[in-house]
């Protein structure tokens, strides 16, 4: 997805330095949880510091239907995790559901709007970008 290199420019352009992770499968928490760490956690020369988490996948940080042993997204371990790192959680979901042409010419979809903010949100992210 040629967005996440643009991401990861943009970021490197004001002074960041991104850590990219890339995964198979939907269970992104357990990167953030085993391998992160945030200023607030302390010292743990195991884990990479880092200052925020962007997921990039479209899937939720911990498990959904798609990875979950219950139906349904799991925002209860996703809001310990992001509690106890206290660190920002943001998205940047791509167009799953539907082409540029037709989001350019009719904006976002229901469906795709549902992907893009309402998921996001439930899962705990502060903002998308």
């Amino acid at each position: 997805q040629p967005y996440i290199g643009e991401i990861i420019k943009i970021l490197e352009k004001e002074g960041m330095q991104p850590l990219p992770i890339f995964i198979t499968g939907v269970e992104a928490h357990t990167i953030v949880r085993d391998m992160l760490r945030s200023r607030h956690q302390g010292v743990d020369k195991s884990k990479v510091l880092v200052d925020a988490v962007i997921n990039t996948i479209g899937f939720p940080l911990v498990g959904g239907p798609a990875g979950s042993f219950q139906a349904g997204r799991n925002p209860d371990v996703a809001e310990n995790l992001l509690s106890s790192a206290d660190i920002p959680y943001t998205t940047s979901g791509p167009l799953l559901l539907q082409e540029m042409n037709d989001w350019r010419q009719r904006g976002v979809s229901g469906l795709q709007s549902v992907v893009l903010w309402a998921l996001p949100e439930i899962d705990g992210a502060v903002d998308n970008i």
